[in-house]
C-alpha cells in the first residue's frame, strides 16, 4: 500500500513531465490517487488526452494538458504561459529519452536533441518552477533520472552523462533548497 501524498504541502496541483507514457503516467496517476490535479506535459495529444480523462474519471480530479517538445529551445514560454494562472506545489520533471549505441556512430545532431531533453529542459523547468515553490515556501520536485550512469556505461556515453547532470542537480538543489521550500535547516553534506 502506498502513502498518499500531503495536499497541504504540496497545493492543489502538479506538473508532470513526459507524462504520457511509463514513468511519467505512473507519476500521474499516483499523484491523482491523492486528489491533487495534475498538469500533464509531453508531445503527444492523443496520448495525454487519453491519460487526462482517465485520471478524472478514476480520482475525481481536473487535469490540464500541455503539448509541447521539451528537446527544443522555447517550450518553456508556452509551459510558463499554460500554468501561471496555477498554485503548482509539486512539480515531477521527468521527460526524457535514451538513443543507445556507439557514440561515434551516432548522428551528432539526434545526439544534441537528446542531451537537450536529457539535461537542459530539467534545468529550465526546475528553475522557473523552483522559483515559485521557493516563493511559495512549500512543494517539491522530483527530477527523474538513473543511477547506474554514474560510473559511465558503453553505448550509453551521451545518455549516461546527461542522467549523471540531473542526479548531480537534484543532489546540489537538495541542500540549496532545503531552508526556503522545505524549512529544513540548511546543511551541506561533508
Amino acid at each position: 500500500m502506498r502513502a498518499a501524498l500531503d495536499k497541504k504541502r504540496f497545493g492543489p496541483w502538479a506538473l508532470v513531465t513526459g507524462a504520457s507514457s511509463g514513468i511519467g503516467k505512473e507519476f500521474a496517476r499516483q499523484i491523482a490517487a491523492s486528489g491533487i490535479n495534475v498538469v500533464l506535459v509531453a508531445r503527444r495529444e492523443s496520448l495525454l488526452d487519453e491519460v487526462g480523462q482517465g485520471l478524472a474519471k478514476d480520482f475525481s480530479v481536473r487535469y490540464r494538458n500541455v503539448v509541447a517538445d521539451l528537446s527544443q529551445d522555447g517550450f518553456l514560454d508556452k509551459l510558463a504561459e499554460a500554468t501561471n494562472d496555477l498554485d503548482i506545489g509539486l512539480v515531477v520533471s521527468n521527460a526524457g529519452t535514451g538513443n543507445p549505441g556507439e557514440f561515434l556512430k551516432l548522428d551528432r545532431q539526434l545526439l544534441q536533441e537528446t542531451l537537450r531533453l536529457n539535461t537542459m529542459a530539467h534545468l529550465d523547468v526546475t528553475h522557473h518552477f523552483g522559483a515559485k515553490l521557493a516563493e511559495r515556501r512549500r512543494g517539491g520536485i522530483i527530477l527523474a533520472g538513473a543511477m547506474g550512469p554514474e560510473n559511465g556505461v558503453p553505448c550509453m556515453a551521451n545518455d549516461g552523462a546527461a542522467k549523471a547532470y540531473v542526479h548531480s542537480l537534484g543532489e546540489a538543489l537538495h541542500y540549496e533548497q532545503a531552508r526556503s521550500i522545505w524549512g529544513l535547516a540548511k546543511s551541506v553534506p561533508d
